[in-house]
């Protein structure tokens, strides 16, 4: 993705979205949720009120967190059809198992360490029993009724069904159809009138997901812009109408305005796309963006409440736990993150690989 001006926007989006979550969730959960963080750590609620600066993260309509996650959705649209390219539909799937699941094992793994750390540390048990952290690291939580043990894997619950979802009509994505991604999304929509359930709900940010296979297509030039925005009206239309119907109606006025913020930042990023060139800072958080996400949350929670209880103030806790997250996310990204991408793009290649280049190149992307 970096070898080239015109998508290395859809990189460096990944890490701002990235900054953006961490920011929501060190500066703004952290003290909100107090009980939440406890819970989830092992230690005593926080005591005093959240810094100044969560006012300007985490406002009444907007929230850093659901910005960011919604970059994300829009970016593993946007990208996954070109790994498509490059794969049939199992080497794909092993490609894409390859890239969750190592660094996803590892990180979770080092989180729970943390947070066992944590437990003894505050002298309470920890709070897992071994199945449920099983289950979490299968990604299986959500069919299995199973609690989330880090409170973010839930996106990637819905990365894993978008990526079967995707592969299952591989052969109309790569073609640029558009009716299929809207037959899915309606299907989804009416699925979760009828059933309402969490994992209906889940399907929903698929469909979401599609907006951004949507600026995949245009980006080849498989679609007009009429076409683009009157199938971008109907899919949106779609995500957004099916949320009353989810275990969730009352946080609506939190997610859509999320959502929305985050199409609009990532559309400005496509127009002026030819304009990105590679910042060192963004590239590297770019880089390390998947186990920052994983291990921020657990891992700044604990390490900034122990802090805290060393009579620490905000403005040493911060750079500490900044340093440690990032620091834990780097090592991953370059032990296990790495070698794991390498792998899958070894499986990938097969002679595929060189009809699919072929059909790309007669697709030459919109300037």
């Amino acid at each position: 993705m970096k070898g080239t001006s015109k998508v290395i926007f859809a990189n460096q989006l990944r890490g701002i979205a990235a900054l953006l979550v961490v920011l929501s969730h060190l500066c703004c959960v952290f003290w909100r949720a107090k009980d939440t963080v406890s819970a989830y750590t092992g230690a005593p609620p926080a005591e005093g009120d959240q810094p100044w600066i969560g006012a300007y993260i985490n406002g009444a309509y907007w929230n850093f967190g659901v910005l960011g996650v919604a970059i994300f959705f829009t970016i593993s649209g946007f990208v996954i059809p070109m790994s498509l390219h490059h794969a049939g539909r199992l080497k794909f799937i092993a490609a894409r198992a390859l890239r969750i699941y190592p660094t996803y094992i590892i990180g979770l793994g080092s989180a729970m360490a943390v947070v066992w750390l944590s437990c003894q540390y505050w002298g309470r048990p920890f709070m897992w029993d071994l199945g449920t952290v099983l289950r979490n690291m299968l990604l299986i939580h959500t069919l299995t009724g199973t609690p989330s043990v880090d409170l973010v894997n839930w996106t990637l619950a819905i990365e894993l069904k978008f990526y079967l979802v995707a592969a299952l009509i591989a052969p109309l994505i790569l073609a640029g159809r558009v009716w299929p991604l809207i037959a899915v999304s309606l299907l989804i929509f009416v699925a979760n009138k009828i059933g309402h359930s969490a994992v209906g709900t889940e399907m929903l940010f698929v469909s979401f997901m599609f907006l951004g296979v949507l600026f995949n297509y245009l980006f080849y030039g498989l679609i007009s812009r009429v076409r683009f925005a009157l199938s971008f009206v109907v899919i949106l239309g779609l995500f957004l109408g099916g949320w009353d119907a989810s275990p969730w109606p009352d946080i609506f006025w939190i997610v859509a305005p999320g959502y929305l913020y985050g199409l609009l930042i990532f559309s400005m990023a496509y127009l002026a796309r030819n304009h990105f060139r590679n910042f060192r800072l963004l590239d590297f958080l770019a880089d390390i963006s998947y186990p920052l996400y994983i291990v921020h949350s657990l891992v700044g929670y604990s390490v900034m409440r122990i802090l805290f209880d060393h009579g620490l103030r905000l403005r040493f806790v911060a750079p500490i736990t900044a340093v440690v997250v990032i620091g834990l996310a780097l090592l991953i990204h370059l032990l296990v993150e790495k070698p794991s991408i390498s792998l899958g793009k070894k499986l990938r290649k097969s002679p595929r690989t060189q009809v699919s280049s072929a059909a790309v190149a007669q697709a030459r992307p919109v300037a």
